[in-house]
């Protein structure tokens, strides 16, 4: 009885492990799209250069 118990217990814990190894694979694909988007969006952007830009600041708007 005591090692169906252990069997058991072993094949919750295996089950358990690759779940969360699974999990954890998906978030690091999430974060490589993410950073690729941002990567991509960081490409995209203008860079200002009017000397103007951010000297003034409206404190009644």
């Amino acid at each position: 009885m005591e090692i169906e118990n252990v069997s058991t217990a072993m094949s919750q814990d295996k089950v358990q492990q690759e779940a969360a190894v699974k999990v954890q694979r998906m978030a690091m694909e999430n974060a490589d799209v993410q950073a690729a988007e941002l990567a991509k969006l960081l490409a995209s952007a203008e860079v200002v250069t009017d000397t103007n830009v951010g000297n003034n600041v409206d404190l009644l708007s």
